[in-house]
């Protein structure tokens, strides 16, 4: 069955100029100032600490095995242990607006030279392009997979391919929060979760239309069932509190062992399928054991990367934040039809790439470990460049220390 897709319409309003005649009320406010909860936090004790690598090479295993051995030693995972690769496959459009096959390919042999046993990757893909519910379907995952080129790689790394709407719909399990949580009782995670002994993130970075960027946290999204997804899109006013609270519920919390982005391409506008991409000479890699360390880092990234990315077409238009509630809202009723409008509460979007502070997200998680970050050391396997460095200690008041 044919679908419509939110990136779509936006990519044809950009060749044909209709997306700059959305109507004046398409047009919504933007959350200013700075999260008080996150500022009245205690500082950690104990700097965090990423691990990034900028390789002139396409060496991805060495750029992988680099950053991965600066954050983490691997003591945890045992020989025959079980680890689910969690990846972005948003779509069946191909990296960037996916995790790397490339990547895929890296991460899967450094785990089994680890002693890993049985590794399966995996995801599902958004409501746009796929649709699960009780007792039907519309598409699958698995095609996304095969679209993008990740069902090759996984393939061929001989891994197990995992797609949550391939199970059973009855077989999701309701997430027990150890805190109060905006979800309420309408969290729904794949049995999987329960299954494996660790989780390894191996997202994409890249803008995102409604988030504003998507990287190890956002992809988190792609755990939820159906109707999970569409209490998240529809109560829009938590959108933001929500994605980082399935991050920290403990059947997800309590596995996560490693975060890693590793990457040749980053999508630098609008998102998650398509705009401006910023290319580069080699691959570029960052890892961390923290997914608020990392995502802080990979978000003041990206603004680095916009800027040094060449004049495209994608530059007449960019959604984020102007009309992130328009898009929500249509996005909602293409995927749900009426029904995903019904008791529609806005989505108000939160600046991000210049303060933890003013990131809906990242301040959402620091509130629920209970401390903000002071320092977040940045260890380079390899000279960055100048100008990187000088963005990261300047970013935050100094949060980076490069």
């Amino acid at each position: 069955m044919a679908t419509t897709s939110r990136r779509r319409v936006l990519q044809y309003g950009m060749s044909t100029g209709l997306a700059l005649t959305l109507p004046a009320c398409a047009t919504g406010s933007v959350r200013s100032g700075l999260d008080a909860a996150y500022l009245r936090l205690p500082p950690r004790e104990a700097p965090g600490r990423v691990a990034m690598a900028v390789l002139p090479s396409k060496a991805w295993s060495c750029a992988l095995e680099q950053v991965v051995s600066g954050v983490s030693d691997l003591r945890w995972l045992k020989r025959g242990d079980s680890v689910f690769v969690k990846v972005a496959s948003n779509s069946g459009h191909v990296h960037p607006a996916v995790t790397s096959p490339d990547a895929v390919l890296a991460l899967v042999a450094l785990l089994r030279a680890a002693g890993a046993g049985r590794v399966l990757v995996g995801d599902q893909a958004g409501a746009e392009h796929v649709r699960k519910w009780q007792g039907g379907r519309r598409s699958s995952t698995r095609e996304r997979f095969a679209d993008n080129g990740l069902l090759a790689a996984i393939e061929r790394s001989g891994a197990e391919l995992h797609c949550f709407d391939d199970q059973p719909w009855e077989s999701s399990f309701q997430a027990e929060p150890d805190f109060v949580s905006a979800w309420d009782t309408r969290l729904y995670l794949p049995r999987v979760l329960r299954e494996v002994d660790h989780v390894v993130v191996l997202p994409r970075l890249g803008a995102h239309a409604l988030a504003g960027y998507s990287c190890a946290v956002k992809a988190a999204v792609g755990w939820l069932r159906d109707d999970s997804r569409l209490v998240l899109h529809r109560e829009g006013d938590r959108f933001y509190e929500r994605v980082a609270e399935i991050n920290h519920m403990p059947a997800l919390r309590d596995k996560l062992r490693l975060v890693v982005t590793l990457i040749d391409k980053a999508l630098v506008s609008i998102g998650p399928d398509i705009g401006k991409t910023y290319e580069f000479a080699g691959c570029f890699a960052l890892a961390s054991t923290s997914l608020l360390d990392h995502d802080a880092t990979a978000s003041m990234l990206l603004p680095y990367l916009r800027a040094r990315s060449g004049l495209s077409v994608f530059d007449v238009y960019e959604p984020f934040p102007t009309h992130v509630n328009y898009w929500n809202r249509w996005f909602l009723s293409e995927a749900w039809g009426e029904r995903g409008v019904l008791g529609y509460q806005a989505l108000t979007p939160a600046p991000f790439g210049r303060h933890i502070a003013q990131d809906a997200i990242l301040s959402r998680l620091a509130v629920l470990e209970g401390r903000r970050p002071q320092r977040i050391e940045v260890a380079a396997s390899s000279p960055l460049p100048d100008a990187l460095v000088a963005h990261l200690r300047a970013a935050d008041g100094g949060l980076f220390a490069v």
